[in-house]
């Protein structure tokens, strides 16, 4: 067998009683005090406000900085690598160079010496000594003539 089910709201018996009118205090203090006060008050919140607010675009403006300042660094820190990674091809490439270079370098200056050695067993030994031992001769002084103005006619 189903049961029928009814729904029903609870009434609280609180809502069923007559609001109970609200004591009214006795100030203090003079009216014209109450005034200045709610007006002090309403003035410090008007400052508050205006604090807050400065202090919210302040905020707003060094978070836009800090990205700003992460984005240049970010795009510095990608250039750098792509230099560096530049310089290491660029040297891995100048090493491939070298080495050829060096190799050829390594290769002409082998026939360079096998060539040398063919030419100093073949230069007779005495012209490399007598070029050393040569002296130089003195430089004879100019002789100046005078023209005379009877000599040429």
């Amino acid at each position: 067998m189903v049961a029928a089910t009814k729904a029903t709201t609870q009434t609280s018996a609180v809502t069923k009683r007559k609001p109970v009118a609200k004591k009214q205090t006795v100030p203090t203090k003079k009216a014209s005090v109450l005034a200045r006060e709610a007006q002090a008050a309403k003035k410090r919140l008007l400052k508050l406000r205006a604090d807050t607010k400065k202090a919210i675009e302040a905020a707003k403006r060094e978070v836009a900085q800090a990205t700003e300042a992460a984005r240049v660094a970010a795009r510095f820190e990608k250039q750098a690598a792509k230099d560096k990674l530049a310089a290491k091809k660029a040297k891995a490439a100048g090493a491939k160079k070298a080495s050829g270079k060096a190799a050829a370098t390594k290769v002409a200056s082998k026939r360079a010496a096998a060539v040398g050695k063919v030419a100093a067993t073949a230069a007779p030994k005495k012209a490399a000594v007598k070029s050393v031992t040569k002296k130089r001769a003195p430089a004879k002084k100019a002789v100046s003539t005078v023209a005379t103005p009877g000599a040429s006619t």
